[in-house]
């Protein structure tokens, strides 16, 4: 077996086992990118071999360590899938980190107020409203809508859950939905009538936020970020909203905690008389 047939029966695995597309094309292009340094076949890469490739993309390509280790983690992953130990003794960065961005109530506020489409206006209603991934999102069809219910098939892992939406959202998405012509099953569309991708709604979230005058870097990811910060700042149930998140694990939820303690403090510091002496 060649590099390039090693390559594709590694991808084929990876889509068997339930991967993103875009993981799937992350993890292929770096296995791709590391043999095509090693300039060897893939069966004579020793630890030595990958760890100048990541010294490379360290020095040369100029990867921050978080981008380092989503590489080992798709080299590990290849050459584990190949039985092979090269890259199992490479030690991941240690990475600080960071809290996530989210935005204020003030700035959502304005954020929604400065979207005048129909379909835009919903799209960023229901991401910031449910809490959905980008990914979900664009995979959900009409009939995966039930009441305030949303049905999330297939999400990250591939498990499906069970997440909300507000009546005033629902409306707006009846709205939308009767004004569409087409007979596509999925959500939203595009202007041919086809299901939207992943980087258009990234570009439509990026255009609404530029014209609200908000200067933060705002990606679908910072709606998630900010559905879950403002309902623990309103005081929700964090293991609710681990469920409603699709959250494995408690921890990963938790950082949000983190970010409220921040708001909190910085809340006081602008707020107590005492803190402005």
């Amino acid at each position: 077996m060649n590099n390039k047939e090693a390559i594709q029966d590694f991808v084929t695995d990876l889509a068997l086992r339930g991967y993103s597309d875009n993981t799937i094309k992350a993890y292929k292009s770096t296995v791709k990118n590391a043999l095509e340094y090693c300039g060897k076949h893939y069966e004579e890469v020793t630890t030595l071999d990958l760890k100048k490739f990541l010294i490379f993309l360290q020095r040369e390509k100029e990867c921050t360590f978080k981008t380092i280790n989503r590489h080992v983690n798709a080299l590990r992953s290849f050459f584990k899938y190949h039985e092979m130990n090269a890259a199992e003794k490479i030690h991941l960065p240690r990475i600080e980190k960071t809290l996530p961005t989210f935005l204020s109530k003030e700035e959502i506020e304005r954020l929604l107020e400065s979207i005048s489409n129909k379909r835009d206006l919903a799209i960023v209603r229901m991401l910031y409203a449910s809490g959905l991934r980008v990914s979900e999102l664009v995979h959900l069809d009409k009939n995966d809508i039930e009441g305030n219910m949303v049905r999330v098939n297939l999400g990250k892992g591939k498990k499906d859950r069970i997440t909300y939406v507000d009546d005033g959202t629902l409306e707006l998405i009846k709205e939308y939905l009767n004004e569409r012509p087409d007979k596509n099953a999925s959500l939203f569309v595009n202007r041919r009538g086809k299901r939207l991708t992943e980087r258009s709604i990234e570009n439509i979230i990026k255009k609404h936020v530029k014209r609200a005058g908000i200067k933060k870097k705002v990606t679908p990811h910072t709606l998630r970020h900010t559905f879950a910060t403002h309902m623990l700042q309103n005081n929700a149930n964090i293991v609710v909203i681990q469920k409603l998140l699709g959250h494995a694990n408690l921890s990963t939820t938790q950082i949000y905690m983190h970010v409220t303690d921040e708001y909190k403090k910085e809340t006081y510091l602008n707020s107590h008389p005492l803190s402005k002496k």
